[in-house]
């Protein structure tokens, strides 16, 4: 494959960083291995509660990775590694290459999708390959990208999210919502990982209820319905909490990060304004997926014309402006950040409380995001260039987990279903951060 030049590239990356997925490295599906596999051969046929598992949920549970889902991300989504710790194999709505929309390959400064297609192209204008031969729907994992709880009970190929539209058609049939494709499924087991599409719309940088979040008043009694209609046909089930601290993501670094991280900026012909280094600018937390790229490619254009380097802020904008537009500028001030976790803290209790009350077990995203993932100094050399720009629990969208943190996640359930249901379901070697996990879901 020809490879771009970082300069070049990153002129086209300024379309893909202003129109980074808000739900949002894997390639499509070319082996059988699976990873995160405790055991050298599957079992599709063998016994226990796995051979009916329905998996409902977002991107996380789907298998979206890198803004983007094919046969290959779906392979190694956490329910499907976690059915495999059962010895069992969940059936999945695999989508051929590229995928629906392909996924993003390393490195950023590529700009490039699996496929070829442009980093830049958005979803709704991207390739949208069929199912694989073979595929009949429903299928065990019936989680899609963008869903909220209302979404899970309601929405539909004929009346879907029309921000991910291709997506309904491939993964649920006609007249159905995941809820209703669970029940259709006579489930023994369900995991539900639904709440995060209703909070993190914020990580556009501003916290706008009814616009960039669904108040928690809003989101309970969907949430609650659906838990209702998966105790009415099973008492076995996984609910997944969210994460506790925005802040914990990769994908978002303080001001002061950047000003320390300046001399890194220098090769993209950007420079890390000085508001980056003092109050309040070094407190906001800025989404570095868009700002980052969006400096790069700036500073990229304006090198050719020969102009001085581009200014990287990090000023947090108004969240609307004078008209009650919302201002996305993927900056969030300290203010905003402690209310966003505070909507998380309440989700979460909701969610454990109703995990609780109908004997569910339970575990949280934060397993990969607060307990794994270890964030390295900040460097814009290493994000533009490297393989893994979050590290290896997070894919290249800064978001979504790799499959890496798709381990974490399985093991995390796995943990969770054993202590609920002692189920005796085997780890992989994701374990250190179990004991965490655990203590964390227990105390």
């Amino acid at each position: 494959m020809h490879r771009p030049t970082a300069t070049l590239t990153l002129i086209t990356l300024a379309a893909f960083a202003l129109a980074a997925c808000a739900d949002s490295p894997t390639a499509p599906r070319s082996t059988t291995s699976f990873p995160g596999s405790a055991r050298s051969e599957i079992l599709p046929d063998g016994e226990g509660d796995f051979h009916r598992y329905v998996a409902i949920g977002t991107s996380v549970s789907q298998g979206w990775r890198s803004d983007g889902v094919n046969a290959g991300s779906q392979q190694t989504s956490w329910p499907a590694q976690l059915a495999r710790l059962a010895n069992r194999e969940l059936s999945l709505p695999l989508i051929g290459g590229p995928g629906c929309g392909a996924p993003l390959v390393a490195p950023l400064a590529w700009g490039l999708r699996v496929g070829g297609e442009s980093a830049g192209t958005s979803f709704l204008s991207r390739t949208c390959a069929q199912n694989e031969p073979g595929v009949t729907l429903p299928a065990g994992n019936v989680a899609i990208s963008g869903a909220r709880t209302i979404h899970a009970l309601s929405a539909t190929p004929e009346a879907p999210d029309p921000n991910y539209a291709p997506l309904y058609q491939r993964v649920l049939p006609p007249g159905m919502s995941q809820v209703a494709a669970m029940e259709a499924q006579n489930p023994k087991i369900v995991s539900v990982e639904l709440g995060a599409n209703e909070i993190l719309g914020v990580h556009r940088g501003a916290y706008v209820p009814g616009q960039t979040f669904v108040p928690v008043a809003f989101w309970a009694p969907d949430y609650r319905r659906v838990l209702d209609r998966v105790e009415a046909q099973t008492k076995k089930a996984v609910v997944v909490g969210l994460i506790d601290h925005v802040i914990n993501f990769p994908s978002f670094r303080t001001g002061a990060e950047l000003w320390a991280a300046n001399a890194t900026f220098a090769p993209f012909h950007v420079t890390v304004s000085e508001d980056c280094g003092v109050a309040p600018g070094s407190d906001n937390a800025l989404f570095v997926p868009v700002r980052v790229l969006l400096a790069a490619a700036t500073g990229a254009a304006r090198l050719q014309q020969g102009l001085s380097p581009y200014v990287l802020s990090c000023a947090n904008a108004p969240p609307t402006d004078g008209n009650g537009v919302v201002i996305l500028d993927y900056v969030l001030s300290p203010a905003e950040l402690t209310a966003i976790d505070a909507q998380f803290a309440q989700m979460n209790a909701i969610i454990r409380a109703e995990a609780e009350s109908r004997g569910f077990a339970y575990f949280a995203l934060s397993a990969v995001y607060e307990e794994a993932v270890i964030k390295a100094p900040f460097n814009a050399i290493t994000m533009l260039t490297s393989a893994e720009p979050f590290g290896p629990f997070v894919s290249l969208d800064g978001l979504h987990p790799s499959a890496e943190g798709a381990r974490v996640l399985a093991d995390a359930a796995a943990e969770a279903l054993n202590v609920r249901y002692n189920m005796n379901i085997p780890t992989s070697n994701a374990a250190p951060f179990l004991a965490m996990s655990r203590a964390r879901a227990n105390r």
